[in-house]
């Protein structure tokens, strides 16, 4: 591969991978396998080696995946909690000890071998025996605090039996048993809501719950196997630590295998895949470890994961089975997604009929065609996919794939004309096709649905099914048109067919009412974000949101004006700049003239980045801009507002008056003396400032507390002020 193919790719893998890790950790909703997650992964990794050139301490292939969400406490590990390298190969799997022989030195190494939990990692500290905190991995260095959710869990004692460690962090997995993911899809099948993916999603979701009852309801399990800081030492190997877990009254995995060699290793591994479905937790592979303590001590780790263990993941449980048609569905910004219709095949204890496609691209890159014997795989219990095809037991004729021919050219749900988009929306992953008419049925349903969800406004029990009936009986057109729809009316509808009568009921419509009223009072990001305004996702509604007032404001936007007048300005630089490739200078005179332009140009851009445009996220680009205003403009963001303005219902945003921190950019690392991360983060917000993540040239301060790592680092090469609390306290008094 050329280098700068290699490039292209590079670029297009951590893009892509950067998006699956947004899925699976932060919103807990993946959309393909762990194995096409692994290869993709694996292909990147590959190609960053042969091309170092491109390398980046940013890419996915060095970081740990980041699971924080909004709402929760950050808290620092005392000792970092890292992710596993993983391997689906025996080669690899033998290569690891044969690189731990040569950095210990020593040929008889021994190891523990443990079952790889599908689960939510979370460490647990316990200070002088009591349980004082559990937070998520985060990304590695910090995690969240979700210590009021999981001590809802009943199995997890909060004090430790017998004697215990001045401070000790346990690290292990939340999880759902398969009875309990049951019990709560049969409660939602019979409410008419829709049913959760996977045990391990719904797992994730949970602990993230800002309301503990509700985290209460869902029985939640957890499994502890790993140690993390501990003062004073109490162990001396890994087995070691299984029997004082046990000891110390908390749940661990039923079986471990302590091992001298790899060829005993890779022995329990094959024993593990034969009792892991016995398990009360999903398993999807087996955790080698070296077990001395010190010897992991010796070996270390990298940034992103410990040099003395590996994960061996068992291979997806696949099938094969016959295409017997591709259809077609349509998500709710118009997106038309193929899935394939498949002759019924039993695989990992399920019958699977229909299974993801994901795009047409997809499709031709893997010359899938109707009538072909295909291979799918299920992992982790998400949706099915076709993995390949087999063209050499390919019937005659079978035509390639054609979505465009497939639908005639036009939308399958309401016929209006499709057209195909180069740079797709987010749920199309590529190029795609989508339907034009904004008040398709198939995009109504997917929107109300979306409004309702959890993400939205979480109106509870409202799911596809009961939107889609709402939006078949024409009840709901718009999504606050639900708010005309009365408590009597709710109660009897009908969710099933002529031959069944399935009535939704007083008890679950009562629900949804109020908890649509309580939505009224969520501020203006929620409702932007809920009403699935293009080109507008969640990171991209809270900064809207925090810079103006109510819908009215944002409709005829300021900002957003002066984002597309910077952008016409930039391109008109482009063009007349003297020494320009499209309209290059035909004499000595035109250059001046150009040169003098420039500068006016020069003088209106800095004037907009320091006046309107200060501080304004660069994720608000022309594109979102002229989106926004544009649809704003138009009939159905005008029938919106209106309709919000008849209910009474006005959002409002979380504007900050001008104060003494604005136009200054913080961003806040290490534990402080006495305030919270979220406090320190309020007073900036009600000074006028702005936090970021992430450290840059543009940030103004970043505010250091104790155990401050690599932002700390990064701000000190780049010349970024540092300040500690007292300094940050003394900014925000004006001093």
């Amino acid at each position: 591969m050329k280098a700068e193919h290699a490039q292209s790719r590079i670029a297009a893998l951590r893009a892509e991978i950067g998006r699956h890790d947004e899925l699976y950790y932060r919103k807990a909703t993946p959309e393909i396998t762990d194995f096409e997650y692994d290869v993709r992964k694996h292909e990147l990794a590959e190609l960053e080696g042969k091309f170092p050139q491109f390398a980046s301490a940013d890419s996915p292939t060095q970081k740990v995946g980041d699971d924080r969400a909004q709402g929760f406490v950050e808290v620092a590990h005392r000792q970092k909690m890292l992710s596993l390298d993983n391997t689906y190969n025996e080669v690899e799997v033998r290569a690891f000890h044969t690189r731990l022989t040569k950095l210990l030195e020593v040929e008889d190494l021994r190891y523990t071998v443990e079952p790889k939990i599908d689960g939510l990692a979370v460490s647990l500290t316990y200070e002088d025996g009591k349980l004082v905190r559990a937070v998520t991995r985060g990304k590695g260095d910090k995690g969240d605090d979700v210590t009021a959710n999981v001590r809802t869990i009943q199995t997890l004692p909060h004090t430790l039996t017998g004697a215990a460690p001045r401070v000790v962090e346990i690290r292990g997995e939340i999880y759902l048993t398969a009875a309990e993911f049951e019990r709560i899809n049969a409660e939602r099948a019979a409410a008419g809501e829709d049913l959760y993916a996977n045990p391990r999603n719904l797992a994730a979701g949970t602990i993230k719950q800002l309301d503990t009852s509700e985290v209460a309801k869902r029985k939640l399990a957890i499994v502890l196997y790993s140690l993390g800081y501990c003062e004073p030492e109490a162990v001396a190997s890994q087995s070691e630590l299984h029997d004082q877990l046990r000891a110390w009254g908390l749940p661990v995995v039923e079986k471990i295998w302590p091992v001298r060699g790899i060829d005993a290793a890779w022995a329990a591994i094959g024993e593990l895949d034969g009792l892991r479905r016995s398990f009360a937790y999903g398993t999807d592979g087996a955790v080698v470890k070296l077990d001395a303590m010190a010897q992991q001590r010796a070996v270390g780790a990298t940034d992103k994961a410990p040099r003395w263990a590996i994960a061996y993941k068992f291979k997806p449980d696949t099938a094969r089975t016959r295409l017997r048609a591709i259809t077609i569905q349509v998500g709710k910004t118009g997106i038309l997604s193929p899935v394939a219709e498949l002759e019924p095949v039993l695989l990992a204890g399920s019958t699977i009929s229909r299974a993801t496609l994901h795009n047409e691209d997809e499709i031709r890159r893997k010359d899938i065609r109707v009538g072909d014997l295909v291979e799918i795989e299920k992992a982790g219990e998400v949706i099915p996919a076709v993995l390949k095809s087999f063209p050499e037991e390919r019937v005659a004729g079978a035509a390639e794939f054609d979505l465009f021919a497939l639908v005639g050219g036009k939308c399958p749900v309401c016929g209006s004309g499709i057209a195909r988009l180069e740079v797709a929306a987010e749920e199309a992953q590529g190029v795609a096709w989508k339907c034009q008419n904004y008040d398709c049925r198939a995009q109504r349903t997917g929107r109300l649905g979306f409004f309702c969800s959890r993400r939205a406004l979480a109106i509870d029990g409202l799911g596809e099914t009961v939107a889609a009936k709402l939006v078949e009986l024409e009840w709901v057109k718009d999504q606050p048109d639900l708010y005309d729809v009365t408590l009597a009316s709710l109660a009897t509808l009908n969710l099933g067919t002529t031959e069944e009568l399935r009535i939704f009921g007083e008890k679950n419509a009562t629900k949804i009412v109020a908890a649509r009223e309580a939505a009224k009072a969520l501020p203006l990001e929620k409702w932007l974000y809920a009403l699935s305004v293009p080109d507008v996702g969640e990171s991209t509604a809270r900064e809207l949101g925090r810079r103006h007032r109510n819908f009215v404001e944002l409709a005829d936007s300021t900002l957003l004006k002066a984002v597309l007048q910077k952008a016409e300005l930039l391109a008109q630089r482009e063009f007349e700049a003297p020494a320009s490739r499209k309209n290059p200078a035909k004499s000595d005179e035109d250059k001046a003239r150009r040169k003098e332009l420039c500068a006016r140009l020069d003088a209106e851009i800095a004037a907009l980045d320091a006046g309107v445009l200060a501080g304004a996220p660069a994720d608000i680009g022309p594109a979102v801009a002229a989106s926004l205003l544009d649809f704003f403009a138009g009939e159905p963001g005008r029938r919106l507002l209106a309709k919000l303005r008849a209910l009474g219902i006005d959002p409002q945003g979380t504007v900050a008056e001008a104060g003494v921190l604005t136009g200054k950019t913080f961003v806040l690392t290490g534990t402080l003396p006495t305030l919270k991360r979220e406090e320190g983060e309020q007073k900036i917000l009600a000074a006028g400032g702005k936090v970021s993540g992430s450290v840059s040239k543009k940030t103004s301060f970043v505010l250091a507390g104790a155990d401050a790592g690599s932002k700390l680092e990064k701000a000190q090469a780049l010349g970024v002020r540092v300040i500690d609390e007292a300094e940050f306290l003394k900014l925000v008094a004006g001093q």
